[in-house]
């Protein structure tokens, strides 16, 4: 049975729409128009005149380190680190699992409709199975590395690094009526060979998908790849042919001016992490730099392990400030702006901008609704400032559809117990934390 939203009001064009329906059928939106009086054969979410805009996308998340939350912080990216390449071998599979579809549930609850999720050693089938579980769309990664960064950085050979990715490719590639799609991951080049890196843009490109990795994250890892290469992060991917349009970097912090220039003539799409960045001081990224200069830039919560956060709404709102603070510019990453980071933008470093982030005739049906009037939006003329300068997503999204699914309606789960959910993943949680607490204990003396 088809979808219809009825008296709906469309954030388009910078504008609200008077109100309108929204017919689903299967996973896409087939029309929009006027209420219909053929409406008997479809079931029918009547709004009420509140506002539909796209799924929000959060484009770098690591879902399956939720339980990571609290258990890592003030720490040094360079301790962080240390700890989080050992995260999936201290939790069991039933843990990781767990962790993943707590993580992908906050994300869906706040207005995510899909996300940019970066595997680590050993997750895989959990996470994947949290993911499929939530209902989420994911374009999923597995991060591959080579090198040793630092301590504890498990190592690889390179054709292991390959033979895995081609794996997980044909694995998990267009899997889950689609949900699933695959970018090929390096962890970063400081965790990896250059003889890694340009055989995975290979793979990638024989596959047609993108690649998906971090970059230029941290200032000391950023002065190692420097020693290595002679030359900055960014310019030595440049130089092994990793960017371009199907690629999307998080973090790029550590960036001068020529590097910016090659983001942008590249069409190489970055991702900002406002949160990991000033929680664990990896530093603040020139995204105001990046935003003149035409890159297109996107938002990610990073992992709960290092952001305590997968409100990608939240995220983008303290990603606009520290950004007007660090420019001196208060028209720098305005309202509007980071609305486009949060939907079109997303959808084109995902890839997939002709399927997702438009409220669109023949576009997949990745749809929340928000709450109107609110407290917080009273206001029509002045909605999208007030969404994205002072909402959360928890409190303001309604219902979530995605691929044409009901996932939430009035802002309860329609598929998961999530008391259910919630209880046998702190009974996990409280059983295996000791692993993770021990070691930081130990970081610490």
């Amino acid at each position: 049975m088809g979808l219809i939203i009825k008296n709906a009001r469309i954030y388009e064009n910078r504008k609200l729409s008077s109100t309108k329906s929204i017919l689903i059928e299967g996973n896409k939106i087939i029309k929009i128009g006027q209420n219909s009086s053929n409406e008997n054969k479809y079931k029918i979410l009547d709004i009420s005149g509140r506002i539909v805009i796209p799924g929000l996308m959060d484009c770098h998340t690591h879902l399956y380190q939720t339980f990571g939350r609290g258990l890592m912080d003030d720490l040094h990216i360079t301790k962080w680190l240390e700890i989080i390449w050992q995260f999936p071998h201290l939790f069991s599979e039933e843990a990781l699992y767990y962790s993943t579809l707590l993580g992908a549930m906050e994300a869906i609850k706040s207005g995510t409709t899909a996300v940019g999720e970066l595997l680590g050693e050993s997750a895989e089938e959990p996470t994947i199975q949290g993911l499929i579980d939530s209902g989420i769309r994911a374009v999923v990664g597995k991060m591959e590395n080579d090198y040793p960064e630092g301590e504890n950085t498990p190592v690889k050979s390179t054709q292991d690094c390959l033979n895995d990715s081609k794996q997980f490719f044909n694995r998990w590639h267009g899997k889950y009526n689609g949900h699933l799609k695959v970018k090929l991951s390096f962890a970063g080049l400081p965790a990896c060979t250059d003889n890694l890196i340009i055989n995975l843009i290979k793979l990638a490109k024989e596959y047609g998908v993108g690649i998906h990795a971090h970059a230029a994250e941290g200032q000391e890892s950023t002065n190692q790849v420097r020693k290595r290469f002679n030359k900055g992060e960014i310019s030595a991917l440049y130089e092994l042919g990793a960017l371009g349009p199907s690629t999307q970097l998080a973090h790029v912090i550590w960036v001068d001016d020529e590097e910016i220039k090659l983001l942008t003539q590249t069409g190489t799409s970055v991702i900002h992490c406002p949160y990991t960045n000033c929680k664990v001081t990896d530093g603040i990224s020139p995204m105001y730099k990046m935003q003149k200069a035409g890159v297109n830039i996107t938002f990610g919560c990073d992992g709960g392990a290092s952001s305590s956060n997968y409100d990608i709404l939240s995220e983008a709102r303290l990603g606009s400030m520290l950004q007007k603070v660090f420019s001196m510019d208060e028209k720098t990453f305005n309202a509007p702006s980071v609305y486009d980071m949060l939907t079109v933008n997303g959808a084109r470093a995902l890839n997939l901008e002709d399927e997702i982030g438009r409220i669109k005739e023949g576009y997949k049906a990745d749809i929340i609704v928000l709450e109107y009037p609110t407290l917080k939006m009273l206001s029509e003329d002045v909605f999208v400032n007030n969404f994205i300068y002072s909402c959360s997503g928890n409190e303001v999204v309604r219902d979530v559809i995605i691929d044409g699914q009901l996932i939430v309606n009035n802002h309860k789960f329609v598929y998961i117990n999530e008391d259910n959910i919630l209880n046998k993943a702190r009974e996990i949680f409280l059983k295996e934390k000791g692993k993770l607490i021990a070691i930081k204990s130990k970081m610490r003396k």
